[in-house]
């Protein structure tokens, strides 16, 4: 395995690209070049990344191409138009769950920040934009599940009397997230919960065992929906305190899962009843933080946001709509968005591999998202630590396990994923809008196409097939003439 020193080892050189600013040379300057940068996969989700890393064809390399004039030539062609736009983009990003702190924590802090700047510098890494935070602990995590007022069996805390987030001190969570405002100050962050702490809910005898606070499995009492409020606002307020905006919360993770980790049923009803109440608290204390409701599968999304939006107190309270990607069809956020078009849709939680990933990612901003978010930024090669019920697929970045050096364990490695959702979150800026283009098929190529807010047209393609393809994009009476390698994603970027 390849020993990532401080100084930069030889096998570091051969497997860490040097990626360049994507903003230099943009605006005006770009006018007449079109920038390119090229990313591939390689083994996608599987779990041999656990073991080593490997050699991987392209990562983010750069090139430039000229423009040329239109022509009719018989090869797939993107048409682009800039003047027909559909939805803003808040941002594209990863999770900071309590795993990924946990093994960042085991990290020097020079090598800690260097994977962060990876993750989030805009110039230096592929600056993700949107991260996600968890409300209290969910599966991920190798420590004990807890909420922020947790009490033991028959007692309750109604007036929040015991409520803390020194955990999130504790175990690093708030260092984390500061380091990393210090590297992206722009960034972003929306929040979750898996589980109101255990007093709030009805048990579900299912998960008895190793369950005395009431955080696995269960479900919300109705009447604790107002007091659940309140502790969703105060912490807003505490991280507010420490300089951190919550930029949205989802009410519940999953809000249809009862599973064997901190999780909840939550009825469309309760979460309708919650945005209602959560709203009024946000609002009185002076907060701007946005509700979104569901944060779960596509397949129900439909059926379970309607009655909440339909309803004109429901409507009012709720900002947009959080969706994740284990089963149904991306289609499900332009019916909500064509059912509610006032509301925002977002893709919060769905990690996806390969080009074939990098395709669903597409059919997300096709479909009205104004985000990506993966779930799960690093695991070591142990894969651990987490508390999920399965086996976890290849995170962005794999810590190795092998005993630590001077105390830390800074060797890791990274996937080819990393570099696949670069080619979107380093290019496609927030506030960038989407805007018009053909779509192909697996069996040509596949794209969305974005404006930045400086003036730059970002148009991300990818090649599903085991063959490179060639193709041009028109554009404002402008062509570009390209080839894109098998298996790869591909992402142009020039000034109008």
């Amino acid at each position: 395995m390849p020993c990532l020193s401080k100084e930069g080892s030889r096998e570091e050189q051969d497997t860490e690209p040097s990626i360049r600013d994507a903003n230099n040379g943009r605006g005006k300057n770009m006018k007449n070049q079109v920038k390119v940068w090229v990313s591939s996969e390689k083994n996608p989700g599987n779990s041999s990344w656990y073991k080593k890393p490997e050699p991987v064809g392209h990562k983010l390399d750069e090139k430039e191409l000229q423009f040329a004039g239109l022509d009719d030539s018989n090869v797939t062609t993107i048409k682009v138009d800039p003047s027909k736009t559909y939805q803003e983009i808040l941002g594209i990003g990863t999770s900071v769950e309590e795993s990924t702190v946990y093994n960042l924590m085991r990290m020097s802090p020079e090598k800690r920040r260097e994977v962060l700047v990876k993750l989030v510098d805009k110039e230096k890494g592929i600056g993700m934009s949107l991260l996600r935070l968890t409300i209290g602990t969910a599966d991920f995590t190798g420590r004990e599940f807890y909420t922020y007022d947790d009490m033991p069996p028959g007692q309750t805390d109604y007036e929040l009397k015991h409520f803390s987030i020194q955990k999130d001190f504790d175990y690093h969570i708030i260092d984390i997230i500061k380091e990393i405002q210090e590297i992206n100050p722009e960034i972003k962050f929306f929040a979750s919960p898996w589980s109101p702490p255990g007093w709030m809910k009805e048990p579900n005898p299912k998960f008895s065992e190793n369950n005395e606070l009431n955080l696995r499995g269960g479900a919300l009492k109705t009447e604790c929906i107002p007091c659940y409020a309140k502790y969703l606002r105060k912490y807003v307020e505490e991280y507010e305190k420490l300089g951190i905006h919550i930029h949205a919360l989802t009410l519940q993770n999953e809000p249809l899962l009862e599973i064997n980790y901190p999780s909840c049923y939550v009825t469309p009803e309760q979460e309708r009843l919650l945005a209602i109440a959560l709203k009024k608290e946000l609002k009185e204390a002076g907060l701007d933080t946005r509700i979104w409701v569901f944060d779960h599968n596509m397949s129900e999304a439909v059926e379970y946001v309607k009655p909440i939006l339909s309803d004109p107190q429901g409507f009012e309270a709720v900002d947009g709509v959080a969706f994740h990607d284990y089963s149904g069809d991306p289609s499900a956020m332009t019916e909500v968005h064509e059912l509610f078009p006032q509301k925002t849709v977002g893709l919060t939680e769905r990690s996806w591999w390969g080009v074939w990933g990098a395709d669903r990612i597409c059919q997300y901003f096709r479909n009205w998202s104004i985000s990506y978010n993966m779930w799960v930024t690093m695991l070591d090669s142990d894969i651990k630590p987490h508390q999920w019920v399965g086996t976890p697929d290849p995170t962005l970045l794999v810590q190795d396990a092998a005993p630590a050096v001077n105390g830390y364990y800074d060797n890791y490695w990274i996937c080819p994923e990393y570099y696949l959702i670069g080619q979107f979150s380093k290019f496609v800026r927030p506030g960038a809008v989407r805007i018009d283009s053909n779509n192909g098929t697996s069996d040509t190529i596949t794209n969305v196409a974005f404006k930045n807010p400086d003036n730059t047209i970002a148009v991300v393609v990818i090649n599903q097939q085991d063959n490179e393809h060639k193709f041009k994009i028109q554009c404002m009476g402008k062509q570009i003439n390209d080839t894109i390698p098998a298996k790869s994603v591909a992402t142009y970027v020039w000034g109008i």
